[in-house]
């Protein structure tokens, strides 16, 4: 199998691990704070994490050269927008003990993928890809009906983020730069809010730099943040957005164990059922791309 190729299977499945369980757990311990509050510190955090790192690693430059191109920016822009309201939805579910809900707009998320690198992309899809997609297809159909109201934040969730992952694909722009990028423009509107919310005193963060635990805590939403973001960045240069899609659904998988093992949510049989059907889909699609992978070398 081809080097870059399993990079980029080894990057996806690193960043979904991650997404699945140990991001949940840890805003589960901050769900008493507002979710814009704690989607502002990601933003800046992570900013400010990754604004070191690429100046340690001497990449800052590249950086700068992201302003030389405007379709670049253009995109960039727009995709610090659809993570900000990704980060948005995904907090709240957990802040409203809706982690399952959050699950299902990442079970979501692949269809979207590989629906929009097959009509954007023109990335193929054969007989046993088209058998693994009704499989997921109907899974997510069973989820559906499986709910007592209208998935509002499943929706948001998953098509921020399919579309996220479309995009970034547009541009060849190193992970950290592009989220150096989107975490900046995210910045430049969280902090003037999160500085007005220590003005009249509602703010969680200390900004008089007593390092109290919820202080702490807030800080490192940036590292846990961009610890995922910058492996799934990574893998979608080395694999196909549909392929990149599937993978990703071991972080909602993560989800439902986390949700219902650890955060004590019901899990229904209707969820189960959905669950071994789309895993079924899922080993099926991954089968066929290191199949044809393997064909092709």
């Amino acid at each position: 199998m081809n080097s870059n190729f399993t990079k980029g299977i080894i990057f996806a499945c690193l960043a979904a691990i991650w997404w699945g369980m140990p991001q949940p757990l840890f805003f589960d311990q901050i769900n008493y704070i507002p979710s814009l509050e704690v989607a502002m510190h990601r933003g800046i955090w992570s900013f400010f994490v990754l604004f070191l790192s690429l100046i340690l690693f001497s990449e800052i430059n590249d950086f700068f050269e992201l302003f030389k191109s405007k379709k670049k920016i253009i995109i960039l822009t727009i995709t610090s927008l659809l993570i900000a309201t990704n980060w948005l939805g995904f907090i709240y579910s957990v802040s409203i003990n809706k982690v399952q809900d959050a699950s299902l707009g990442y079970f979501l998320t692949p269809m979207i993928s590989i629906s929009l690198g097959y009509f954007i992309l023109n990335e193929n899809l054969n007989t046993l890809k088209i058998i693994s997609v009704s499989l997921m297809l109907f899974a997510c159909f069973v989820l559906f009906t499986s709910l007592d109201s209208f998935p509002y934040l499943a929706l948001l969730i998953g098509t921020t983020w399919g579309i996220y992952g479309l995009l970034r694909k547009q541009i060849e722009v190193s992970p950290a730069t592009g989220l150096l990028y989107e975490s900046g423009l995210i910045t430049l509107f969280a902090l003037p809010y999160l500085i007005y919310l220590n003005h009249i005193d509602v703010g969680y963060f200390n900004f008089n730099f007593n390092f109290s635990y919820i202080s702490i805590m807030l800080f490192f939403t940036g590292i846990v943040t961009i610890i995922p973001l910058f492996f799934f960045n990574l893998g979608l240069r080395y694999t196909t957005l549909g392929l990149a899609g599937v993978l990703f659904y071991i972080a909602p998988s993560f989800h439902f164990i986390t949700s219902v093992f650890i955060l004590d949510e019901n899990l229904e049989k209707e969820k189960i059922a959905a669950f071994i059907i789309i895993w079924i889909g899922v080993s099926i699609f991954i089968y066929d791309a290191v199949r044809k992978k393997n064909y092709l070398e």
